[in-house]
């Protein structure tokens, strides 16, 4: 073994120490990236080295690497080739070390839901649309649902060594034969017991339930609200959301969605349990997403309906949220535009009318902004798809095509996947070449249009 000291900038001495020896197998991850400056850059660690443990700890994702790093005094291990490397590094607790790593690979889901959205999706699709994830990782980075179904005591334990709060966990029924029937599962998950485990171990979290007309409503929901209720704060909210259902269902299960009827009863059964879990709980703790007062026609809530919009990203208080921040920012819109421009926007069918009435119409009153708002059918998945983060460029090449486009067309946010592209392929590129104008997806943030349009159009 040879060893060198390292005088690392502002942190005393660091050790490497070099020594060769034939490769076990375990697990590694390759260094994609450096961050300039960091102590990485400085021990002069290359993209391409294995990253094996920390502090004897292994290493299997981006996750382990953020929780062992932190602290004072760091043991590294490091592969190059056939060499394994120790550092021994002193830093302040919160300073990162500055390694990218390797991309996560995705946990499978190895539930059959009745309603996944994966078995409801065309022949034909690029392959990463029909896999099924269902990885507690991604719950905790990015607010993925996942079923907790295959959870392990293992699992369980790195959450809580790890603080990986909050969750995002699909319930849909605690009331076993249901819960079984609805995820596809042959036996007892022990939901209860692992949600009991991580609230009593202080990790939050947030609950879904995809309400099915006749299967899960009722003495059911009651049931699950209840069970649910009992690890309060711990879990600390329950989105409801009704179930969506494309033509594309040929062999699976027979569903159906809401009339329009069982959705504003369902308005009016939800707000007298929620009354009651106010003064018991002091929160609402159950929140209806948007679509059940569009669909049902009804007037979406005051912001205090939804208590801190710990959903938001589940299309729960998105447009109550969406609407309050373009009044609160209204007064410091402009009051005209340098040149006139015609734009094109594109939503889905649900949000149609709140849009209309709510954001373009107040947005028309700009001078030299002409606005047309156009609602695709999702002729894709099927008519009753109607959010617009489901909208495939197909669908909006073939309804646009005819029409006078102006100077831009303006897409939802969302409805371009991770990697650039819509769910039928196509580049926010080859729409726009097609329909011969620019295509733009906005950022979500409606105060800041005008700018996004202005800097877009270069004017």
């Amino acid at each position: 073994m040879n060893s060198v000291e390292y005088p690392g900038k502002n942190r005393g001495t660091t050790s490497i120490l070099f020594f060769r020896q034939a490769i076990a197998k375990v697990t590694m991850l390759k260094i994609t990236s450096i961050a300039q400056g960091s102590i990485a850059d400085e021990l002069q660690i290359k993209p391409g080295d294995n990253l094996e443990s920390i502090n004897g700890k292994e290493i299997t994702d981006r996750l382990d690497y953020r929780f062992y790093q932190s602290g004072e005094e760091i043991e590294m291990l490091i592969r190059r080739s056939d060499e394994q490397i120790v550092y021994e590094i002193e830093k302040e607790a919160d300073e990162d070390i500055g390694l990218e790593l390797e991309d996560m690979q995705l946990m499978a889901c190895g539930n059959n839901c009745v309603f996944c959205f994966v078995y409801q999706n065309p022949k034909g699709m690029r392959k990463p649309l029909y896999f099924k994830d269902e990885d507690y990782r991604y719950s905790f980075m990015y607010g993925h649902y996942v079923t907790m179904t295959t959870m392990k005591q293992s699992d369980l334990e790195r959450i809580v060594e790890q603080r990986l709060s909050p969750l995002y966990i699909s319930v849909h029924s605690t009331e076993e034969k249901t819960r079984k029937f609805l995820l596809g599962i042959k036996k007892d998950d022990h939901l209860l017991e692992k949600m009991q485990y991580l609230t009593s171990n202080g990790i939050e979290l947030h609950t879904q339930i995809v309400l099915t007309p006749g299967i899960n409503d009722g003495v059911i929901f009651d049931q699950t609200v209840d069970d649910l209720k009992q690890f309060y704060p711990g879990v600390k909210s329950i989105a409801v959301v009704p179930i969506g259902l494309t033509q594309h269902r040929k062999r699976l299960v027979p569903l159906r969605i809401h009339t329009p009827q069982e959705l504003n009863a369902m308005i009016v059964f939800v707000d007298e349990r929620r009354a009651k879990l106010k003064e018991e709980l002091g929160n609402f703790f159950i929140y209806l997403s948007d679509e059940f007062f569009i669909k049902a026609k009804q007037p979406l809530p005051k912001a205090d309906y939804y208590d801190a919009f710990y959903q938001i990203e589940n299309g729960v208080g998105e447009f109550r949220d969406m609407i309050d921040s373009f009044n609160k920012n209204r007064a410091d819109m402009p009051k005209e535009i340098s040149r006139p421009v015609n734009v094109i926007w594109v939503t889905g069918l649900l949000a149609r009318k709140m849009l209309e009435e709510e954001i373009v119409n107040p947005l028309r009153e700009i001078k030299n902004l002409s606005i047309d708002l156009i609602a695709v059918v999702n002729k894709w998945y099927g008519p009753s798809i109607q959010v617009s983060g489901l909208l495939v460029a197909e669908d909006i090449y073939n309804q646009l095509k005819e029409k006078e486009l102006g100077d831009i067309v303006l897409l939802p946010p969302r409805v371009l996947n991770d990697d650039g592209l819509f769910l039928d392929d196509w580049s926010l590129e080859k729409l726009s070449d097609k329909l011969g104008v620019p295509c733009h997806v906005y950022s979500g943030e409606i105060s800041d249009l005008v700018g996004e349009l202005e800097e877009h159009l270069e004017f």
